[in-house]
């Protein structure tokens, strides 16, 4: 039998952290195509239910980390204020 090896992100280990239930689905990733619809489709889930995790370095204050529903686009000047 095949072992298999789950790499958790940031993000899952934050929630790991707080106790916060999640499920992690693996699936091919198609580099041209990274779209949460393409993506809800091949994990079985509405887009609204899919998340993003998003790294974003300020220029005065280092790295910050965004998590927001994956059919949405980062508001960049919230993220600043």
């Amino acid at each position: 039998m095949r072992a298999h090896w789950v790499i958790k992100t940031n993000a899952a280990r934050v929630l790991d952290r707080l106790g916060i239930k999640y499920e992690l689905r693996a699936y091919e990733v198609d580099p041209d195509d990274l779209s949460a619809e393409t993506v809800a489709t091949k994990v079985g889930l509405p887009p609204e239910q899919l998340f993003k995790t998003l790294a974003v370095e300020g220029d005065r204050n280092g790295l910050y980390l965004a998590v927001i529903p994956a059919s949405e686009e980062l508001d960049f000047k919230a993220l600043a204020r």
